[in-house]
């Protein structure tokens, strides 16, 4: 099987002979490959990179030792760095590492700046891409969306990094690949690669065995062969054994139901110093029997007190799954504790969230507050809520419109002279729409009489004002007031009797 040919990101440079001579020779001699680093930032992102996923940390480190000799600038401090990402990977399912800067510096003991630097070292050298980018957003509004409120309090959007092998590392390791970039996969080995994967396990295994002084029987098999000789022990009621009355309580789990064993269970590796490393799925699944009889953490964790643990235990999930058959097979067991209403419960994220939300109220400012300046606060607030209400109610009050009446009572108190005697359109176009006929003239309202007579006082003070303006004009030009008098009375203008 020919060799899995490099990406992008490496270059062959073939040492070619001066004659044809030599020209045989040359060819059988290894390829010299050179490392192009990737300064890009387009190609250091997830979709556009040339390196396939990893999901193992030992495999992450392993690409990273050997691909550090090729950046002029990396070092021992770039394999600490990958090695505080490979201790994350197992956070998340698809190896995903959230950079947290701040935590990064106090673990590797540097500056900023220096932890940045070898961040960009690793992307180049093609072993991490970015996932997502970090901000300042504030990724607790997204999380609670409409609920978000003041109380949730602030934290930044993480750059997160996704582990990756360069293709160089691929080559020179013998792995075929099937695909390209970030979704290509590992399907098997070339015959030099089978040599070096199999001489590097060899290597692992003298390596783990090294200092090793107990013998095999002492230090006990590994777990998947202690799990299977438990599952095969018989019961045998007849020579005065319990029977097992646990052993009926394993069976399918809701999810829900499997995600609170598994938040008990983590409550118990807090509690109990040999389960803090081991996995709390596995964990909840040895103690699954015990779980569904009623026992809750706080019982667990005391029973699980008084266990003798080995000196060299290597799989905690089964040792408790050996040691909860073998004591419910010969009635060791403690009875079932009563559940008691009182009983701590697993925390669902309610109390976590609620702390998020008070842990402002702990401090001594918001003591200092609530003792000093709370109870001042709030009446200075009221009496100003107060006065903004009595000022409103008194601008409401005093404030009077003038002339607000609606446009058909304003309508209807004009002189007749004063207007055509039609209907509105809008009274012409809904006789047309309902095939009747169109109405003469308006009907006075019957309410409006107090506008009425306003108007009508201001008909007569115009009147008034104009018979002042006659008699001043006819004494000015000497004109008989008899005979002013006359022409306004039969509807004349003063300005013809003047002339």
């Amino acid at each position: 099987m020919p060799d899995h040919i490099v990406g992008r990101h490496a270059s062959q440079n073939h040492e070619c002979g001066t004659n044809s001579r030599t020209s045989t020779k040359t060819s059988a001699r290894p390829v010299v490959r050179r490392f192009e680093l990737i300064t890009e930032r387009e190609a250091q992102e997830i979709e556009t990179t040339a390196s396939r996923q990893l999901r193992r940390a030992d495999t992450f480190l392993a690409a990273a030792r050997y691909m550090v000799r090729h950046h002029p600038k990396a070092g021992a401090t770039t394999i600490r760095l990958a090695a505080v990402f490979a201790s994350r990977m197992h956070r998340n399912r698809h190896g995903h590492i959230a950079f947290n800067l701040d935590a990064t510096v106090r673990e590797l003991g540097i500056s900023r700046r220096t932890v940045l630097n070898h961040a960009r070292y690793l992307r180049e050298l093609g072993l991490i891409v970015w996932v997502e980018h970090g901000s300042k957003r504030n990724v607790l509004r997204a999380r609670h969306g409409n609920a978000f409120g003041p109380g949730h309090g602030y934290r930044g959007t993480a750059s997160i990094y996704a582990p990756v092998a360069p293709p160089a590392w691929d080559q020179t390791q013998g792995h075929r690949i099937r695909g390209t970039g970030y979704r290509a996969r590992l399907i098997g080995f070339t015959v030099a690669g089978r040599d070096r994967a199999i001489a590097a396990v060899r290597r692992i295994a003298r390596t783990k065995h090294k200092n090793r002084r107990c013998t095999p029987s002492l230090v006990g098999t590994s777990a998947p062969s202690r799990q299977q000789v438990v599952a095969r022990v018989k019961k045998n009621t007849a020579q005065g054994r319990v029977p097992s009355t646990l052993a009926s309580a394993r069976g399918v789990l809701t999810p829900p139901e499997c995600q609170a064993a598994i938040v008990l269970t983590e409550r118990v590796q807090r509690e109990v110093w040999w389960l803090f490393d081991a996995c709390s799925r596995r964990l909840a699944y040895a103690l699954r029997p015990l779980i569904q009889a009623g026992w809750t953490a706080r019982h667990l964790a005391a029973e699980l007190a008084t266990w003798g643990v080995p000196a060299h235990l290597h799989d905690p999930a089964a040792y408790i799954h050996h040691e909860v058959s073998r004591r419910q097979r010969l009635a060791e067991l403690p009875p079932t504790p009563a559940a008691s209403a009182s009983a701590p419960r697993a925390d669902d994220g309610t109390r976590y969230e609620a702390m998020l939300r008070d842990r402002g109220r702990h401090t001594p400012a918001w003591q200092r507050y609530v003792e000093q300046g709370r109870h001042q606060l709030r009446a200075d607030l009221a009496e100003l809520c107060e006065r903004r209400r009595v000022h409103a109610e008194a601008a409401t009050t005093a404030y009077q419109p003038v002339l607000r009446e609606s446009e058909e009572a304003f309508l209807a108190s004009l002189p007749s002279e004063s207007w055509v005697d039609a209907p509105t359109p809008r009274d012409i176009y809904a006789a047309r729409a309902h095939r009747r006929a169109v109405g003469r003239g308006r009907v006075l309202l019957a309410a409006d009489d107090v506008w009425q007579e306003h108007l009508r006082d201001h008909v007569a003070a115009a009147q008034a004002c104009e018979i002042l303006r006659a008699q001043w004009a006819s004494e000015a030009v000497n004109v008989p007031s008899s005979a002013v008098e006359s022409a306004l009375d039969v509807g004349g203008d003063w300005r013809n009797v003047r002339d």
